[in-house]
């Protein structure tokens, strides 16, 4: 039996058409669950990870990734840079790490 570690589908869901919560304070929980989830995943897999304001960086060999999430009265914001090599990359990077 392996012990299949996922992606968190964060990382690649498109929050267009989300919607926010209602009070600030739940938005504010909501960000930091996200932040936090993305974090742990990251330490999870080897990288190395800093909290940077909003900011989740995790680093590992060649790759960097970026993740932010924020939410406001109306909308949610989702912001993923991967980097590998000094060049932009996208979730497979990620992925061929897990392999």
């Amino acid at each position: 039996m392996t012990n299949q570690i996922s992606i968190p589908s964060i990382l690649t869901a498109n929050t267009y058409f989300w919607n926010s919560a209602n009070s600030a304070s739940s938005r504010r929980y909501c960000e930091e669950k996200r932040q936090n989830e993305v974090a742990s995943f990251f330490s999870e897999i080897g990288f190395n990870v800093k909290r940077n304001g909003d900011n989740v960086i995790a680093t590992k060999e060649e790759v960097e990734v970026v993740f932010h999430y924020s939410e406001s009265c109306k909308n949610v914001y989702k912001t993923l840079s991967i980097t590998k090599n000094g060049k932009k990359s996208n979730i497979t990077a990620i992925k061929k790490l897990l392999n």
